[in-house]
């Protein structure tokens, strides 16, 4: 099933098409974005104006076309900011009614946040965040504790609103035009003490404005790998944007031909909004999304298509809720019938629960992958993947863990290559969490079971009940060698001649939970 997000903002009108699999999960498979600064009027006027109206409808008939030809199967428009201010917004709607067919629904300042938020919070799973969506005519502010959402506020302080406001007709800032602004957004940034952030909170951004720093960031900094999502920026980097931006004129930034045209104008204003929330609230790093509220609408409607026609705020909470509990736990291994197995390994130290983390990821990502002897591409396509709670350097470890647990060799070169991302010790890490990804592949094809004991003399006995005849035993015992080499431990592997011929039911949960 195909279904197309419009979004119609105060600086660009966007489109993204997804295609839907049966389990609720998608992909985006077609992306446009148009700059049209639909709100630029509303900084000297309360009205959206006649030019910017009818590009607009020429670009969301454009859209329309593309998705009438991609054969989507539903089509859901929305507005905010610009469209929700204007005095003439209605007339605007009608026009586009009029004109494309497009029935576009204007968010209020609550739903756009409670959207940009579900958007972030399903592709980063942080129970405690102040999650922040900076756009070009308003910032959406969303603070949640152990995922329910405390306070969500819409504010007037987008980077093409402030932009028109501060700047000069050239589009340069002045000292003076930066003080201002920054004062204007710290006095209206709520504070901290009323939000009441706890300490283990974690910032989370999203918008275009805060992906193209982060892209600039990682240009500086020579990162190995163009993807942005999960990326963290320390405050000391953003600060160092804004000294370095500030006093620039428009073309002298596009020049440098590091930032993205659509954001040059407002790049500005934009970094210092979010400089101002990084002190405000006291945070040294924040993580970028790379889904908001287009992922965030589409989740909400794949679990109840009416949810754009429920102007309850309340139920909208309720149904974020039921979206988040199934995108943050689906890479739980309870299924596999291994958590015993698991648990035992982090018991007895041989494991540690960062590294349980990553096989539960490991075990799920070779659930779905299709089998292939193409190793590097695989791990190309591995780190293409979005997993909310691991770190850079953890997917890579994941990646790795995978390619290791098929082609040794393969694995190591690929370790050299990312050394800039990885330190020495995380190949111990690689190496255990390939060779249980292989006995866990054994033990989940032959359906058998596996007990783990520890003996007074510390060797470790790994039993294997096996429900089939034909088990592989020397397999496993080749298995079972290269563990004792990688675990620093004498293991033993026990199979019972008798074949446990019936599954005992696994009551035992143990869910390994995402945390960063």
């Amino acid at each position: 099933m195909k279904i197309s997000i419009i979004d119609i903002g105060s600086n660009t009108i966007k489109l993204v098409i997804y295609d839907v699999k049966k389990d609720s999960s998608f992909i985006g498979i077609h992306q446009d974005s148009s700059k049209i600064r639909l709100g630029e009027s509303l900084a000297y006027s309360d009205k959206l104006n006649e030019q910017s109206i009818l590009k607009s409808i020429d670009v969301l008939l454009l859209y329309r076309d593309i998705a009438r030809f991609e054969c989507v199967n539903k089509v859901i428009c929305v507005g905010t900011s610009a469209v929700r201010e204007a005095k003439n917004g209605k007339f605007f709607l009608d026009q586009v009614f009029k004109k494309t067919g497009l029935r576009v629904r204007v968010l209020t300042g609550q739903e756009e946040a409670y959207y940009s938020y579900l958007g972030a919070s399903i592709s980063t799973c942080i129970p405690n965040g102040l999650y922040f969506d900076l756009g070009g005519g308003s910032l959406e502010l969303v603070y949640t504790e152990d995922f329910k959402v405390k306070k969500a506020q819409a504010l007037p302080l987008g980077a093409l609103r402030l932009t028109r406001t501060f700047a000069n007709q050239d589009g340069s800032f002045s000292k003076k035009d930066c003080d201002n602004m920054s004062q204007k957004i710290v006095d209206t940034l709520p504070t901290k003490k009323s939000y009441g952030i706890g300490i283990d909170t974690l910032l989370v951004g999203v918008g275009g404005t805060l992906r193209a720093l982060g892209r600039y960031d990682q240009m500086r900094a020579g990162f190995p790998f163009e993807k942005i999502h999960n990326y963290r920026l320390t405050l000391g980097a953003i600060d160092s944007m804004r000294q370095e931006f500030s006093y620039l004129k428009p073309n002298e930034i596009s020049s440098m031909g590091s930032i993205d045209s659509t954001r040059v104008e407002t790049i500005v204003a934009g970094i210092h909004v979010i400089y101002s929330i990084m002190k405000k609230f006291d945070f040294e790093d924040l993580i970028i999304s790379g889904h908001s509220i287009r992922e965030g609408i589409l989740a909400s409607f794949i679990q109840n298509s009416n949810t754009l026609e429920n102007h309850n705020v309340q139920n909208l909470e309720k149904e974020n809720l039921k979206v988040l509990s199934y995108h943050c736990h689906k890479h739980d291994i309870s299924h596999f019938g291994l958590d015993d197995m698991i648990h035992d390994m982090i018991y007895y130290g041989l494991l540690k629960e960062r590294e349980a983390e990553i096989l539960s990821y490991a075990l799920y990502t070779l659930s779905k992958l299709p089998e292939t002897n193409k190793y590097y591409s695989l791990f190309y396509r591995i780190l293409d993947e979005d997993y909310p709670s691991l770190t850079y350097r953890e997917q890579v470890i994941l990646a790795l863990s995978i390619i290791h647990s098929k082609k040794i060799r393969a694995a190591q070169e690929l370790f050299y290559r990312n050394n800039q991302l990885l330190k020495q010790q995380n190949l111990k890490s690689i190496q255990k969490i390939a060779i249980l990804l292989n006995l866990a592949r054994l033990i989940i094809k032959t359906g058998s079971e596996i007990r783990i004991r520890l003996r007074e003399n510390q060797n470790m006995i790994f039993t294997i009940i096996p429900t089939q005849k034909l088990f592989p035993s020397i397999l496993l015992k080749q298995i079972i060698e290269k563990a004792s080499g990688i675990f620093d431990i004498p293991i033993q592997c026990d199979i019972p001649n008798k074949i446990n011929r019936i599954k005992k039911p696994n009551n035992k949960i143990i869910s390994i939970n995402p945390q960063i």
